[in-house]
């Protein structure tokens, strides 16, 4: 068999065809393709045992997508699109994580073609335990002739677990306030906590303010 024979005889008109079909192609799988730019919900995953995320965190990134129009519109209409930041490699302290197109969940023949930002910085920090005491807040007056006895908190201590730089200078925390008025006799409460605003939580499950109130004497 003559490959050359096959290779170049007429080669004009194989050239011509070989490049219909390649322009062919370009235009069947490019055809209705469009962009656009969507808000994507970031998720924060495997977080290191021991630690957690503090501070400020985006928690969202703009990206711009490009894929076939019914793609697209599934997208638009609902169909959820996620970033996925992987915290796995995180060390205490701040970490500069880029995020990549890869770390976005999409259907299947789109792409990603722009991210904004491309980088976050996310801050780690230890969890540690502390105890601490719990103040009650009281607010009113018994009933007339009544009196505030005393009042205790059970247990009279807790454990309170968080990241280490929320908890190195709290040494106290209080209940919001329990109003008091017109009681005329003691009464034990489950009292909402106060935490000024601080990401940790109190391992003890069962918290309770036990009230005295007093009859006065004439």
């Amino acid at each position: 068999m003559d490959l050359r024979r096959i290779f170049f005889e007429n080669w004009p008109i194989k050239l011509a065809s070989l490049l219909l079909a390649v322009s062919l192609w370009f235009y069947v799988t490019s055809k209705g393709k469009t962009e656009m730019s969507l808000t994507v919900p970031l998720e924060l995953r495997n977080i290191p045992q021991g630690m957690a995320v503090v501070g400020d965190v985006p928690g969202t990134v703009e990206a711009r997508f490009q894929g076939q129009e019914r793609a697209l519109r599934d997208i638009a209409t609902g169909k959820k699109v996620v970033g996925a930041v992987d915290l796995s490699l995180g060390k205490e302290g701040e970490n500069i994580i880029r995020i990549s197109p890869d770390d976005i969940r999409k259907p299947s023949g789109v792409i990603v073609t722009h991210l904004s930002p491309y980088e976050i910085t996310v801050k780690l920090d230890r969890i540690v335990r502390k105890t601490i005491r719990l103040k009650p807040v009281l607010t009113g007056t018994p009933a007339a002739g009544y009196r505030l006895g005393n009042v205790s908190v059970s247990p009279p201590r807790l454990t309170l677990e968080g990241p280490l730089g929320s908890l190195g200078a709290l040494t106290a925390l209080q209940t919001m306030p329990i109003d008091i008025t017109g009681m005329k006799e003691p009464a034990t409460v489950d009292p909402r906590i106060d935490y000024r605003g601080k990401p940790v939580k109190i391992i003890e499950q069962d918290i309770h303010i036990h009230i005295g109130i007093q009859k006065e004497r004439p």
